[in-house]
């Protein structure tokens, strides 16, 4: 079987980060994978690195606050999949596989060159309800529905926002694998200082990621008398990063907040943390969620989207309402005050997900499904 990717990016971000589990596991099993990316990055060293044959082919991203952008963008990923398609023919695929939503142009591709196409979301337009209009929404929809076999979907929390317009049995559910990837630890993240409550935040900074609920929180249990730090992992626009750290110096809490910035490998910092802290208000899947309970942490996190299917609120973690800080920052008090509970919470949750989110699992339900795709051929 011999199966075309395509990327919307060539960064190591969560999307491409599944993308790379899925592609060693069914390299596995014997597929030949050719992958697709805008651009150089990242990416591309770990695909010379599992000897996996990549292209680069200039395409622009889907999605847009604009429907008429959306329009241009859409015509210009219909250009674009002419090369692409004659790409397909030559490397004789047999199926098509566009690992997001936010890129149409493999969709096209596989029409021209007549070829089975999958589309795998890892987005949902609650996940960033303001980079997409509702027009635009219900026509992304249509045409994934109409230019696609199935739609792989990596949550429950995303299959239902996509069933609003699509019928279930053109939508599979596979959660994706996730790996500890252990690497280099920084010096800085071993030699922290034990006499603090480490509570750890990574995602990108944005405002929908909650850091600004983190550090309230932090505010309350520090008037509180606990000695807790905060380390916030993760990289985004300088903007909302200035205004993170004005909140910081307005609650005198520069000795108790660091910004730790983007790092490639953020486990490192998971291995230090008393307590994980998932602050955002909607996640299609949560693959920190789902690293700090392989790494045996407890996680405080907020009841919605598909963090509160990977969460048993008391049993693999605890659960908080979104937008409350004061639920937030009595949960971290709980687990300070009671360790032997967090240890219970993050060794239930190891064991839990270590069954569920295996390489092996995901590569062959995906398999199953690029056979069932070229049965219907």
């Amino acid at each position: 079987m011999r199966v075309c990717f395509i990327s919307h990016s060539a960064g190591r971000y969560g999307a491409e980060l599944a993308l790379l589990e899925l592609l060693q596991g069914l390299v596995k099993l014997g597929v030949r994978c050719l992958v697709l990316v805008p651009r150089k990055g990242p990416i591309l060293s770990e695909l010379d690195r599992m000897n996996i044959e990549w292209r680069i082919i200039h395409y622009p991203k889907w999605t847009s606050r604009s429907f008429l952008l959306r329009i241009a963008r859409t015509l210009i990923s219909l250009v674009i999949a002419v090369r692409m398609a004659q790409i397909l023919v030559q490397w004789r695929c047999d199926v098509v596989y566009t690992n997001t939503s936010i890129v149409c142009v493999g969709a096209f591709a596989a029409w021209l060159a007549r070829k089975p196409h999958v589309w795998h979301s890892h987005e949902s337009s609650r996940q960033k309800p303001k980079i997409e209009s509702k027009v635009g929404e219900y026509w992304m929809l249509h045409l994934m529905h109409r230019l696609s076999k199935f739609i792989v979907v990596i949550s429950h929390a995303v299959k239902n926002d996509y069933m609003r317009y699509i019928g279930s049995g053109k939508i599979r559910l596979i959660y994706q694998a996730v790996t500890l990837c252990e690497g280099i630890e920084r010096t800085d993240a071993l030699n922290h200082d034990k006499c603090f409550f480490h509570c750890v935040i990574v995602a990108s900074l944005n405002p929908w990621k909650g850091q600004s609920e983190a550090i309230s929180a932090l505010s309350e249990v520090i008037h509180r008398g606990i000695n807790a730090r905060l380390l916030v992992v993760g990289n985004g626009k300088e903007r909302f990063l200035t205004t993170l750290q004005q909140q910081v110096k307005d609650c005198n809490l520069e000795q108790y907040v660091e910004f730790i910035g983007y790092v490639e490998n953020p486990v490192q910092f998971i291995r230090i943390a008393d307590v994980v802290l998932i602050c955002s208000h909607w996640e299609p899947f949560g693959r920190v969620t789902v690293e700090a309970m392989l790494a045996g942490k407890p996680v405080i996190a907020t009841n919605s989207g598909a963090t509160a299917e990977l969460i048993h609120d008391g049993v693999t973690g605890l659960l908080y309402d979104p937008g409350n800080y004061n639920e937030l920052a009595n949960k971290i008090q709980y687990l300070y005050e009671n360790p032997e509970k967090g240890l219970k919470l993050g060794s239930a949750a190891r064991i839990w997900a270590e069954d569920r989110f295996t390489q092996e699992r995901y590569a062959m339900e995906v398999f199953d499904l690029l056979n069932e795709v070229l049965k219907t051929v």
